[in-house]
C-alpha cells in the first residue's frame, strides 16, 4: 500500500483538475473509461445526476460534513470473542457507494490469490486450493478495513482512469472518519503548513482538514477497495510463497499458505517472521493472536471448512451450532435468543445468522435450503433496530 501525501493528492487533483476542461481531453478520458469497460463519469455533478443523489449532499459528504449522519454504528458478537463494529450507510450514500462498487469496482480483477468479494471467488474455491496440505500457516489482519486510508482509495480510482479530482471524491464517499471509540487511532494526522494555501484559493471546492478517513464495514464500495488496495500485498506473499514452494490465498483478512513439505533451510519460525515483514512493509498488521500453524498430524482447517481430504466440507461441530442458534431463534424468539447469547441485539444475531447461512450455501446447497426454510420463518423488529 504505497502512501501519498495528502499533499500531493490535493495539488495533484487541483493541478490537473485546471488542465483537463478542454473537450479534446474530455473525449480521451471518455474513450479511455470505456476502454477498461468503466462508466464514464466528468464531476461530482455527473455522478449525482447519474446515481439520483442531490449534488450538495455528496459535496458535503466530501468536505467531511456529514459523517455523524451518513453512518450509524452497531456492533456484531464475533465467535473469537470482542465485538466487531458495523457501519450502517444512510440511503443516498448507500446508492452512491452501490453504483461505485456494482459498476466500477465489480469491473476490475482482483488479484487472483484474492477470493472475497467478487463474482469469480468465494469461500470453497478458496479452502480447496489448500486441501491435501501437510503444513498450513493461517494469519489474520487486524483491523483490515480501518488500515486502509483515504489516499489508498484514492490511488485506485486515479489508476482507473479518473480525473483527480473526481478520483479524490470518490475516495471521499467510500470512507469515513466517524469510527467506534479507540478505533480513530486510525485516523492519519497530517499538518502540512503548503496545504493552507489551498484551503483559501478559490480554484479549490473544499476545505483542508488533518485526518484522512478509512474504509467503514458496512458500506457496499468497502469490500472491493479493500481487495484492489491490498493487491500489491497479495503479489508480494505470492512472490514469497512461490520462492518457498507454498499456495497463497487471501480471503478478505485471512491469509492462508500452505505446503507439502517445508522448503529445505527454512524453519517454520522464519517464515512466520518473513511473512509477517511483507505484511507489516505493505501498511497492514497482522493479529497474532489469530496466528496458527498446523503440521504433520495436526487438524487442517481453513475459512472455517476441513482440508483434510481431496475436497474441502463443513464440520460436524459447525452444522450442530447453526441447527442450535435457528431452533432457539424460531421457538424463543429472535430477541430472547440474543440476550442469551450475548448478542448486543437481535439484529446483530440475524445478521450472524446470515451470514452463517451464506457460509453454508457456497459449500452445501441443500444444507443451506434446509437451514434457509428455518431462517424465513424468523421476524422482529427490524425497523426500530436498522
Amino acid at each position: 500500500m504505497e502512501a501519498w501525501s495528502t499533499h500531493h493528492l490535493f495539488k495533484k487533483a487541483l493541478d490537473e483538475n485546471l488542465q483537463e476542461s478542454s473537450a479534446d481531453n474530455a473525449q480521451k478520458y471518455a474513450a479511455k473509461l470505456r476502454s477498461k469497460n468503466l462508466p464514464v463519469i466528468f464531476s461530482l455533478r455527473h455522478l449525482s445526476k447519474i446515481t439520483g443523489t442531490e449534488y450538495l449532499s455528496l459535496h458535503s459528504t466530501v468536505n467531511r460534513k456529514k459523517d455523524s449522519c451518513n453512518y450509524s454504528i452497531f456492533s456484531i458478537k464475533k465467535r473469537s470473542g470482542g465485538r466487531r463494529f458495523i457501519h450502517a450507510v444512510n440511503h443516498p450514500l448507500f446508492s452512491v457507494q452501490k453504483f461505485i462498487n456494482c459498476e466500477i469496482l465489480q469491473n476490475v480483477k482482483p488479484h487472483h490469490s484474492s477470493f472475497a468479494f467478487h463474482r469469480s471467488g468465494g469461500i470453497k474455491k478458496c479452502a480447496d486450493m489448500h486441501c491435501g496440505a501437510k503444513w498450513i500457516l493461517s494469519f489474520d489482519l487486524k483491523d483490515f478495513f480501518y488500515s486502509i486510508k483515504e489516499s489508498s482509495v484514492y490511488e485506485v480510482f486515479a489508476e482507473l482512469g479518473y480525473k483527480s479530482l473526481l478520483a479524490f471524491e470518490m475516495a471521499r464517499l467510500c470512507t469515513t472518519r466517524r469510527l467506534p471509540q479507540k478505533a480513530d487511532k486510525y485516523l492519519n494526522y497530517q499538518d502540512i503548513p503548503i496545504l493552507r494555501n489551498y484551503e483559501q484559493s478559490k480554484s479549490y471546492p473544499y476545505e483542508f482538514n488533518h485526518f484522512q478517513g478509512v474504509l467503514p464495514q458496512g458500506a457496499p464500495s468497502s469490500p472491493m477497495l479493500s481487495n484492489l488496495v491490498a493487491r500489491t500485498l497479495d503479489e508480494a506473499l505470492y512472490s514469497f510463497s512461490q520462492e518457498n514452494s507454498f499456495i497463497y490465498t487471501r480471503y478478505a483478512d485471512d491469509l492462508t499458505f500452505s505446503a507439502t513439505r517445508l522448503p529445505e533451510g527454512k524453519s517454520i519460525g522464519r517464515l512466520k517472521m518473513d511473512i509477517i515483514s511483507i505484511i507489516r512493509r505493505h501498511g497492514f498488521i497482522e493479529n497474532p493472536k489469530k496466528i496458527r500453524i498446523a503440521g504433520s498430524g495436526s487438524k487442517k482447517v481453513v475459512l472455517g471448512l476441513l482440508v483434510d481430504g481431496d475436497r474441502s466440507r463443513i464440520s460436524k461441530e459447525m452444522y450442530k451450532r447453526i441447527d442450535r442458534l435457528l431452533h432457539a431463534a424460531t421457538k424463543y424468539g429472535i430477541e430472547d435468543t440474543a440476550s442469551h447469547e450475548g448478542f448486543k441485539s437481535a439484529y446483530g444475531l440475524f445478521n450472524h445468522l446470515k451470514g452463517l447461512l451464506l457460509f453454508v450455501k457456497d459449500v452445501d446447497f441443500k444444507r443451506w435450503e434446509f437451514f434457509q426454510e428455518k431462517f424465513q420463518e424468523i421476524s422482529g423488529p427490524w425497523e426500530n433496530l436498522i
